[in-house]
């Protein structure tokens, strides 16, 4: 892999213009900006980019595509058809050394990790080699982070199949679903499509982002899947494990492997190996086989998005009503939220007014995977005996 086609880079301009317009204006883009096509224009309905929203854009573009490294870049600022934009993006990424994707969530400010070509191209050949024979890729997820564009981009160009697009509507999505299909998603979508009572005419799954729950796991084979891997990595690392039982460990990809002292390494295909940065505390079984036991920070993973809950509290506590804020996270698995606790900054103020208020706050400000879906609200924050944070029900 050394570049995009335009047809590819259309697929990640659907995927992160509504995402980086939201993420610009501070409040959610109508639910029609989905509908990207090549004729869409930045200037006119849905998407209606002013001046600052084109800026905004360019530059995620810029880091998105490395198009720093061509000269382009200012061009994308007079570009208003998307179909343009994709055109002049696939012509640029030809002399590009790669990708940069960053993390996601309320992790703080975005972490940029550079992806080289080569290291694209060999994930989507480990992962061609996992599930071939698949005519169709159906994913379910957004392509512009690592794992959308891994089962989205770089594995059905390994194996020379079909891609579905992908609208958020599952039932336009999996409406004429064949048996050589391969859908990949996320685990609370698989936990819908298994509670919707979906069938499937055979076809496998991938999961990735948050394990999956097993009894999920067992109605989605009950409903036809004919398998369904658990991918395991992180936006700096790619995929890096595979499995397809809840039950089992994850088996390293090829290109991966532990060495001495017990981190993961990866051997690029020129030969050289890199260390994979520590985010998760692994348990190894064997050399080729681990589970995760925990991440190394306080981040937790809410629908497959990396989530901080202090940094979430600290975005709370800017509410002029709030003088103190808590976030946890509550639920399990695919189901997990999160919570808060809340000090009003005026005691005695009215709890229903207060609520009513910072939900519509909450609502109109935070991405439904840094929203608190419960709200406490008390004079003083929790603590235990000793002064330490402590849960609350």
């Amino acid at each position: 892999m050394q570049g995009l086609t335009p047809e590819e880079v259309l697929r990640l301009l659907r995927s992160i213009i509504p995402d980086e317009l939201t993420r610009g204006r501070g409040s959610r883009v109508p639910p029609e900006t989905t509908g990207i096509t090549a004729d869409s224009r930045l200037d006119e309905a849905p998407l209606r980019a002013d001046s600052l929203d084109r800026l905004n854009l360019a530059s995620a573009l810029n880091r998105l595509f490395s198009l720093h490294e061509t000269g382009v870049e200012d061009r994308l600022l007079a570009v208003r058809r998307i179909g343009d934009m994709a055109e002049l993006i696939a012509d640029a990424s030809a002399h590009t050394s790669g990708l940069v994707f960053t993390t996601s969530g309320s992790t703080g400010d975005p972490q940029p990790h550079h992806h080289p070509w080569p290291a694209l191209a060999q994930e989507g050949e480990a992962l061609a080699a996992l599930f071939p024979g698949h005519g169709r890729i159906i994913p379910w997820l957004p392509v512009h982070h690592v794992y959308g564009f891994m089962v989205g981009i770089a594995l059905p160009r390994a194996l020379g199949c079909e891609v579905a697009a992908g609208p958020e509507d599952p039932a336009r999505l999996l409406r004429e679903q064949r048996p050589d299909d391969l859908i990949a998603t996320v685990p609370a979508r698989w936990r819908y499509l298994r509670d919707a009572g979906h069938r499937f005419p055979g076809g496998t799954g991938i999961s990735s982002t948050t394990p999956l729950e097993p009894d999920t796991h067992r109605g989605l084979l009950d409903a036809g899947l004919q398998g369904l891997a658990e991918l395991y990595g992180a936006t700096e690392t790619g995929g890096v494990g595979v499995r397809w039982d809840p039950a089992d460990d994850y088996t390293l990809l090829p290109h991966w492997h532990r060495d001495a002292d017990g981190n993961l390494r990866r051997t690029l295909p020129d030969g050289t190996a890199r260390a994979a940065p520590s985010i998760d505390r692994l348990a190894w079984r064997d050399e080729r086989t681990f589970r995760p036991t925990g991440r190394v920070d306080e981040v937790v993973q809410i629908g497959g998005v990396n989530v901080a809950p202090s940094h979430v509290a600290r975005r709370i506590e800017t509410h002029e009503q709030v003088a103190e804020a808590a976030v946890r996270p509550h639920g399990e698995g695919s189901r997990r939220r999160l919570k808060a606790f809340i000090v009003p900054a005026t005691p005695g103020a009215d709890p229903t007014e207060l609520r009513q208020g910072l939900e519509a706050w909450l609502w109109e400000r935070l991405p439904a995977a840094e929203r608190p879906t419960r709200l406490t609200f008390g004079s003083e924050l929790p603590r235990s005996s000793m002064g330490k944070p402590q849960d609350w029900d």
